[in-house]
């Protein structure tokens, strides 16, 4: 049975002392964001030409510009989050006269929107895997595989949107998949099939590509009603569907009263004629699948997510397992189309790379979901998960403890340089900490810590709470619902 327990409380308090532990500037994709939370929050309005000035404190780059007004360009689900959330603790700032200053308030709603609901999505992963493999430890290790081993871990201590799309995403399959593992017919309702439609519809509003995930997403839910013989109840289509269509009225509210039209988006009107040009082309900027980036998302050490990330390899591998499983089928559909969906997408898209990035930022909504096929990887190969796991943990710290944000003129030097010498992670993130520059963490901010020895609390958290999950007993043994 699925079910919140002592070792996921253990896994949710690692997940969200790590994630709390490091901080990333939100840099001109982060502001463009914040710049309409706190636009909305304190003035009101949707236009951010006081908070986008040189002095606002968000000033970004990326923009829109419409009728001499300056707006966001990006989607604004991560921005209306944002709002939901800052508003009650500015208004009670306010009322005892105490202000933020715009770098607290930046740090704060990255935590409590990016941090915490990764760390959520963390143990849902920890809870959802122990469910699968009737095993603590091997859970725990796919949960830190994905959720400190991925770009899931940096890109949960920065101000974007991607990080906050998978953990929508996610959290809309485990409900689904919890649906299909009570005794048929199951009892749910209407507010929790209200929720999976209003996390799905949120994960839209947060990054429009989501729809690559959300559509079989949509269809694995009536596969699951199906086999829990709800298909007839129309209350299980109508609700999850107005959940879903709230976020998205939103999204057509905001392009009308912004731009004139409920189509119309940001990107139709950045500032920037060269990004104005590349976005009109094809699809907002995204064409036919092309292999040579395929190469280079997956394989090549610059930016490739099998040496970013080793532990993905065994995903793939897990698949294999997973697909001769009858009773995971459907899941496996799931996790195989956003896995080659995001990379065929991203693979056609003229900025693959993500401008100033460490790795190919947009394809960290569907990274979640390879926990399933790494969980189904056999016991006596999970020696090679556990190796491949620290491997990947290091080097996304390293991404953590530095700078998640890497000037892309290293696109333009692959035919100049050695095969490792274009490494993101140890070309530019680990020569900065070789050099002292580290970002911002608890250490060496609050604890007075040398630099180096800032990264000792939290890597003794995460191995000491690896070493309480390798010294758990065993529980009792129980059929899994997918054996």
């Amino acid at each position: 049975m699925l079910r919140f327990t002592k070792s996921a409380a253990l896994v949710f308090f690692m997940l969200a002392f790590t994630y709390a532990y490091f901080y990333q500037i939100p840099s001109t994709n982060g502001n463009s964001r914040l710049a309409l939370t706190m636009s909305i929050v304190k003035q009101g309005r949707l236009n951010t030409d006081t908070f986008n000035s040189q002095s606002g404190g968000y000033y970004s780059l990326d923009r829109a510009t419409y009728k001499g007004k300056i707006y966001t360009d990006k989607a604004i689900g991560s921005s209306v989050l944002g709002a939901v959330v800052y508003y009650p603790i500015y208004t009670i700032l306010h009322f005892f006269g105490k202000v933020l200053s715009a770098t607290k308030e930046q740090h704060l709603l990255t935590f409590l929107v990016m941090g915490l609901p990764s760390a959520v999505t963390g143990t849902l992963i920890y809870i959802l895997c122990e469910y699968l493999s009737k095993s603590r430890f091997r859970a725990f290790i796919v949960t830190l595989a994905i959720a400190l081993g991925t770009m899931c871990f940096p890109f949960a201590i920065i101000y974007f949107g991607h990080q906050l799309a998978a953990s929508l995403l996610f959290g809309a399959f485990f409900m689904i998949f919890r649906i299909k593992t009570l005794p048929a017919p199951a009892k749910i309702s209407n507010f929790y099939t209200f929720l999976i439609g209003l996390l799905l519809g949120l994960a839209l509003l947060t990054d429009l590509t989501t729809a690559v995930v959300v559509l079989p997403i949509v269809a694995y839910y009536f596969y699951v009603l199906w086999t829990q013989k709800l298909l007839k109840r129309v209350k299980a289509w109508v609700i999850p569907a107005l959940g879903g269509l709230i976020p998205i009225l939103l999204m057509v509210t905001y392009n009308t009263l912004v731009y004139g039209s409920p189509f119309s988006v940001g990107y139709q009107y950045l500032a920037d004629p060269v990004f104005r040009a590349a976005m009109a082309k094809n699809f907002m900027g995204i064409g036919w699948p092309n292999l040579q980036v395929l190469y280079y998302e997956t394989l090549q050490p610059a930016q490739g997510i099998f040496w970013q990330s080793p532990v993905l390899i065994m995903a793939v591998a897990g698949g294999y397992f997973m697909l001769r499983n009858k009773q995971a089928w459907a899941e496996f559909l799931v996790a195989t189309i956003a896995f080659f969906a995001y990379l065929l997408l991203n693979s056609g898209y003229f900025m693959w790379w993500g401008g100033w990035s460490f790795g190919a930022r947009q394809i960290v909504p569907m990274l979640p979901f390879l926990c399933l096929p790494l969980i189904f990887v056999p016991k006596k190969y999970f020696p090679i998960v556990i190796g491949l796991t620290v491997i990947s943990v290091i080097q996304m710290g390293i991404v953590a403890a530095s700078r998640v944000m890497v000037p892309d003129d290293i696109m333009a030097k692959f035919s100049q340089l050695t095969f490792f010498q274009y490494s993101t992670i140890y070309s530019y993130c680990l020569q900065l900490l070789s050099k002292g520059q580290f970002g911002w963490n608890i250490g060496l901010t609050y604890l007075g810590l040398g630099k180096w020895v800032s990264l000792i609390p939290v890597s003794l958290v995460i191995l000491g709470t690896t070493a309480i999950f390798a010294w758990m007993k065993p529980e009792p043994q129980e059929k899994s619902a997918l054996s």
